[in-house]
């Protein structure tokens, strides 16, 4: 019982945690500071390989530097794990038509 709880309790820090590196990550990438966006998003995938907000956000930090080939695994990963977003398609297929 107490290794229950003591596994939800690191996944709800966990989390957290994972929301405000996003949350942190995505004013760094607004601002322009795409380097330190970058190692925000790679920490969490690390975490959370298929972080559905993460994949995406690291493929549009792709896209923004000029390379869309390695923008398209991150926006299908999203897409594999919610394809109900429409900014997510909407990402990939703007991506694949710059790459056309």
């Amino acid at each position: 019982m107490l290794l229950s709880n003591w596994k939800t309790f690191m996944e709800c820090t966990m989390s957290r945690t994972i929301g405000q590196t996003l949350r942190k990550a995505i004013e760094f990438h607004k601002a322009g500071k795409l380097h330190e966006a970058q190692g925000l998003y790679t920490a969490i995938l690390r975490l959370q390989p298929k972080h559905p907000d993460a994949n995406h956000n690291m493929g549009a930090l792709a896209v923004d530097l000029g390379k869309l080939e390695l923008s398209l695994p991150y926006f299908k990963k999203a897409l594999q794990v919610n394809p109900k977003i429409p900014q997510f398609w909407l990402s990939f297929y703007q991506a694949l038509k710059k790459l056309a």
